[in-house]
């Protein structure tokens, strides 16, 4: 893969992230107190201004997702048969089935022994059991996980 292709994947997690957490570019300046600045931001996303190792950390850290995360291609695909969810835009959510989804991942997270909190990964097994437990349609299940989920299969 070339570097170009790869410089322009970055930025596009970059935005993608962003917007699944429903942050404004100044909410994420607002965020970082000063440290990335809207325009910064915005130049980063759009490929106008170069973007060193230091600000990766920094808005890696500022949207919580581990580095890597923002070096995932750009259509989202983590790895055959799983997703990535988003706990904690999930328990700010007033989507009666994002609520119902998130009683269900807690006891996931609870049996797993996972205090992270934060974010979720589901093997594919896993999202055929939600549907069934959740009692939601294919349909249903598409539409709030395409709410929550970080990375996600195509």
């Amino acid at each position: 893969m070339s570097i170009d292709i790869e410089l322009e994947s970055l930025q596009e997690r970059v935005r993608q992230i962003r917007q699944s957490q429903g942050l404004t570019l100044q909410d994420v300046a607002a965020r970082s107190k000063g440290a990335i600045s809207a325009i910064a931001l915005g130049s980063y996303e759009r490929g106008d201004r170069s973007i060193s190792a230091r600000k990766i950390l920094q808005i890696a850290h500022l949207y919580g997702v581990p580095v890597s995360e923002l070096f995932k291609p750009s259509d989202k695909i983590l790895e055959a048969g799983r997703v990535v969810i988003d706990l904690r835009k999930l328990t700010l959510s007033e989507d009666p089935m994002g609520k119902q989804l998130l009683i269900i991942l807690k006891r996931i997270v609870a049996m797993r022994r996972d205090w992270n909190g934060e974010i979720i990964s589901l093997r594919n097994g896993d999202i055929s059991n939600l549907q069934t437990f959740a009692h939601f349609s294919s349909a249903e299940l598409s539409d709030v996980l395409e709410k929550f989920t970080l990375t996600k299969l195509k």
